[in-house]
């Protein structure tokens, strides 16, 4: 099938709510098994769209998927497929989910618009001096009270708010493929959420997102295996690509594997590729390539760092964290603020270990040096840098940049720095000053 969602009832004006003209392109689609389901020639204002098995969502040239400016067109996810009270930020909404879902995919040259000017406000001028971000997310408007979020700490309630924390959701889901499609105006949210998911194809995709908004990532993806990122631009305020193993959401342990990020431009406010965070499981079996990384605080970034203390936090773990067999290959990493790799191990993180990690072509310009720590308990294991040349800049060739939550606690690398490391290898690399 080819169904135009104006067919059923879209108005396409940018004013009118499409969410129902579009769902029911995409459920009558599937229900009739699969094929295209295309916008075009206008500007589709939706709230939450659920995907089905079988459809390819086609945004053409001409089109605009335009998300809502009122939170609660996204409604909290209501599943048993997953565990909800582990999303991340304690936050179950989205713009587009897709559930258990097989042979699904979002194309065309069009533009998914978050209209996330909506969902954020400026801090003031004390406060965006000592943090990372010049913006906030929203609170709740005054008198709602979500129920969802009663029996959080004040801590872990801050987190929260009516914005979709994902724009794209795809959980448990098999041969996926994102093509072409250009995602802009995050609204303080992750771009893309690939979790639990099998056999995922992103390629010549664009991530606009602002550079100065809280917890815009790129593509985060979990828990999944035989994932490729390929000749895609990423712009966001918060780390570009992530590979987590964060299993509580599925409610059993499973590992990140296979995963192939190559021929990609990512500019970033934080770490251009981060892997692990608190508590993940077994990462294993990524390769790195042929990447540019710039104005990053940390171009890549293994940070295990402590869990939170006086309760959970939002997208902490429940294993032991092995990260293994991974491969950095032909990466410039220019204008980065702090070290150009970091890997550290903190004394609360459930870690298992850190092994067989392979830098081959690593050329960066930055105002630290690469940092590898390990912890007294947990050392570092097999690291090879090969082929590589790390440059140190002063800061004041770094704009847009200042200290913010990264200084906290951090000892940063003015020289070198690899401490509880076995078998550290340096073949061919050089550091050096400008």
């Amino acid at each position: 099938m080819n169904c135009n969602v104006r067919h059923y009832g879209a108005a396409g004006d940018g004013v009118t709510m499409d969410t129902r003209a579009v769902q029911a392109a995409i459920d009558d689609c599937s229900s009739h098994g699969g094929g295209r389901v295309t916008l075009e020639d206008g500007r589709f204002l939706c709230g939450r769209i659920d995907m089905k098995s079988g459809v390819e969502l086609r945004i053409e040239r001409t089109a605009v998927l335009l998300g809502s400016a009122n939170g609660l067109d996204f409604p909290e996810i209501e599943t048993d497929y997953w565990q909800t009270e582990y999303a991340p930020r304690f936050n179950r909404r989205c713009f587009i989910y897709a559930e258990d879902c097989e042979d699904i995919a979002i194309t065309g040259r069009g533009a998914i618009d978050c209209q996330g000017e909506a969902y954020i406000e400026p801090l003031p001028a004390e406060k965006s001096r000592i943090g990372l971000w010049p913006y906030a997310r929203k609170g709740f408007p005054a008198g709602f009270d979500d129920e969802g979020s009663r029996a959080l700490t004040p801590a872990q309630r801050r987190l929260c708010s009516l914005s979709p924390a994902r724009v794209v959701f795809f959980i448990g889901c098999r041969n996926v493929l994102v093509e072409d499609v250009t995602m802009r105006n995050q609204p303080a949210g992750w771009s893309y959420w690939i979790c639990g998911c099998d056999n995922v194809h992103v390629h010549r995709a664009q991530i606009r997102a602002s550079l100065q908004y809280p917890n815009n990532d790129g593509i985060h993806i979990n828990c999944s295996r035989n994932v490729t990122v390929s000749d895609c631009t990423i712009a966001c305020g918060d780390d570009g690509v992530v590979v987590r193993a964060y299993s509580a959401p599925l409610g059993a342990p499973r590992p990140c594997e296979k995963v192939t990020v190559t021929n990609c431009n990512i500019t970033s406010h934080s770490a251009g590729i981060r892997v692990g965070w608190y508590n993940d499981g077994v990462i294993r079996d990524c390769a790195f390539n042929n990447l540019t990384i710039t104005d990053s605080t940390v171009g890549v970034d293994f940070r295990l760092p402590d869990t939170p203390e006086g309760g959970r936090g939002s997208d902490e773990g429940i294993e032991d964290t092995l990260i293994e067999n991974m491969s950095f290959s032909n990466i410039l990493i220019d204008r980065n603020y702090y070290e150009p790799v970091f890997i550290h191990i903190a004394d609360r993180n459930r870690c298992a270990g850190i092994r067989n990690i392979y830098f081959t072509g690593i050329h960066s310009f930055s105002a630290h040096m690469p940092a590898v720590i390990g912890r007294e308990n947990c050392h570092v294991r097999n690291v090879y840098f090969t082929n590589c040349h790390f440059t140190q800049i002063g800061r004041g060739a770094i704009e847009g940049q200042e200290d913010g939550p990264y200084c906290q606690g951090r000892e940063f690398s003015l020289a070198p720095c690899f401490r509880r490391v076995d078998n550290l290898v340096l073949q061919d690399t050089a550091f050096s000053v400008l």
